[in-house]
């Protein structure tokens, strides 16, 4: 009983060793460039004026034969 104990006593303290920092010989990743927010509101409005352009031009119109059949 005693070797359990000394065995998970020494295996949280190596992992709590462990997670304080990072290894020293690790590599560093960069993180990957942002999209700039502007490209994504230009793209929007380019959807937007795209929807507008090929959808229907009153939604009235297309309801109305819904609600009467």
């Amino acid at each position: 009983m005693l070797m359990h104990y000394a065995i998970g006593q020494l295996g949280v303290q190596r992992t709590r060793e462990a997670s304080r920092s990072a290894l020293p010989d690790a590599p560093v990743v960069p993180d990957r460039p942002r999209r700039p927010a502007a490209l994504r509101t230009r793209t929007a409005g380019a959807l937007h004026r795209l929807a507008d352009r090929i959808g229907p031009v009153e939604t009235a119109a297309c309801h109305g034969s819904l609600s009467r059949a």
